[in-house]
């Protein structure tokens, strides 16, 4: 099961994954279904804007196909209930135009991803996805930085935003993964993601420790974070830091996997809770 969560931009990450474990059998193809929740806050406006509380409801709809044990294509469809970015006003008033819940659309994912066939042998083993994001006008999209040209010379304004709204992006995400002792797992993964028709980009480095504790069963902590454009790390509290609960099992066929975290940071504090149900045909 390839665990995930996802989360409406520009206020948080787009989508975060944990790559590294079931991809669908050789020769069958895998349907994925994940939902979410989030509460968070859009970005600190200037002027000392109020932030405003952000929850929404996402979801993915994901059709794979892997020909080999080492490699699988995927059609991805994410979607949320949730607003747009929202409005402030000066003097911490809040603007009266804040947009309401609506159902957002972020297009399609084309994912591939790469990944030794041998790997629940090997003490070590490496991978890499490579996703090529395609938006539509207005909808969802990838999560990403651009410079602050609103807030240049003003004192305090952040160096970075996440206002990039690029219909077209690539991500690639190499992946690390280590087979411990006692049925111990550790993965470690790293998006890089770039707008390709405009700019903006992101560092999303990922890490998931799990124990097997039977055929059926398994539990663990799942770190996600955001820390800003490629080549720059923000300030701690700008950063997108969240830490999970996690369990997966296998039922009747299906591959379940649950998660409950909790934001660290000032940027993504709030409840999040992440679900998805999957199986080979």
């Amino acid at each position: 099961m390839i665990a995930a969560a996802f989360v409406l931009a520009p206020a948080v990450a787009f989508a975060e994954e944990i790559q590294g474990n079931d991809p669908a059998s050789p020769g069958h193809f895998q349907v994925e279904q994940r939902f979410g929740y989030v509460t968070t806050f859009n970005p600190q406006q200037q002027n000392n804007g109020r932030r405003a509380t952000q929850r929404a409801l996402t979801g993915e709809t994901e059709i794979g196909y892997s020909p080999t044990e080492w490699y699988e294509i995927a059609l991805t469809s994410p979607y949320a209930i949730a607003r747009a970015n929202v409005p402030m006003a000066m003097g911490n008033v809040m603007d009266n135009g804040v947009p309401g819940y609506s159902f957002q659309s972020g297009g399609v994912t084309i994912r591939q991803t790469f990944i030794q066939g041998d790997r629940l042998e090997r003490t070590v083993f490496l991978g890499l996805v490579s996703r090529t994001i395609l938006a539509p006008q207005g909808g969802l999209t990838p999560d990403l930085w651009v410079a602050n040209k609103a807030g240049a010379g003003q004192p305090g304004a952040p160096r970075f935003v996440q206002e990039a709204t690029p219909r077209v992006a690539q991500m690639f995400t190499p992946i690390v993964g280590v087979n411990l002792p006692n049925d111990y797992q550790l993965i470690f993964n790293a998006n890089m993601t770039f707008g390709i028709d405009g700019a903006g980009s992101a560092f999303e480095p990922s890490v998931r420790f799990v124990k097997r504790l039977n055929d059926r069963w398994t539990v663990g902590i799942e770190h996600f974070s955001n820390l800003g454009p490629i080549g720059h790390i923000l300030p701690w509290n700008q950063q997108m830091q969240t830490l999970y609960a996690v369990a997966d099992t296998r039922f009747k066929g299906f591959e379940f996997s649950f998660g409950v975290g909790y934001g660290l940071t000032n940027a993504s504090r709030g409840l999040a809770i992440k679900t998805s149900i999957g199986k080979d045909f």
